[in-house]
């Protein structure tokens, strides 16, 4: 079967579905997600890991991950979490980007959720409230010290490698991550060689996914993708 009608037979499956049935659908994450989207397996079997390290460019789809990775465990959504995680942090490079980036997003949280399941979120209380209970806490990188008293069982980082203060920010996390059997914490980040993201990779509680653009472009505009080659394929900064 070719590929167009292959999309073609999927649309009229799609076509076919209930409301409710279609919601169900597109909440599957799995279904939609590549590979280098999803949680990876542990480097030591029977061993989690700690940290999830995701390295892709400029809308490579690092921010959809990190959102629907949070998503699975706000809900408690299996592989990643069979229990309903019960605080969360989000971390970003100030508090304007976790709202406009991680909350508000396109590919943000309030986004990657069905009517139903959707958090609420209280801007003056910087925090988001799941219908179960669940609590996702708002934290700049500019303010490391905002992370002292908290305790958290996820975290979820975003763009890691343009914090102010990447290691102290991080380090402050670390004492935050307490809760729970074995609390975990997802990085989206476009690279930079800086000494955390080096630590990191050296890291063997670390599991690290990388993507390039150009793996996420059929969700890009087609002259986007065609601007960025023409203009810095074989650089430092397209690589």
């Amino acid at each position: 079967m070719s590929a167009s009608s292959a999309a073609g037979t999927l649309q009229q499956d799609l076509a076919e579905l209930s409301a409710n049935e279609l919601a169900a659908v597109w909440g599957e994450w799995a279904l939609w997600a590549r590979d280098d989207q999803l949680p990876p397996a542990s480097p030591v079997p029977g061993e989690p890991w700690r940290v999830w390290l995701i390295l892709g460019g400029r809308g490579a789809g690092k921010t959809r991950a990190g959102a629907e990775w949070v998503r699975a465990k706000a809900l408690g959504l299996a592989p990643v979490g069979d229990v309903a995680a019960s605080r969360i942090a989000l971390v970003g490079e100030t508090m304007s980007d976790v709202r406009r980036v991680m909350v508000e997003g396109v590919s943000g949280l309030l986004s990657v959720h069905t009517a139903h399941e959707r958090p609420r979120f209280e801007p003056s209380k910087l925090q988001l409230v799941w219908p179960s209970g669940t609590i996702a806490q708002v934290f700049s990188a500019e303010d490391p010290d905002g992370l002292r008293g908290p305790q958290f069982d996820a975290a979820w980082c975003d763009e890691v490698a343009k914090w102010r203060h990447p290691d102290k920010t991080w380090d402050m996390l670390q004492f935050a991550l307490r809760l729970g059997n074995a609390p975990q914490m997802v990085a989206t980040t476009t690279p930079r060689p800086i000494p955390l993201l080096k630590k990191l990779l050296d890291d063997p509680a670390t599991v690290v996914t990388r993507a390039a653009t150009v793996e996420n472009a059929e969700n890009l505009a087609p002259t986007f993708v065609a601007e960025m080659t023409r203009r810095y394929a074989g650089s430092a900064l397209g690589r």
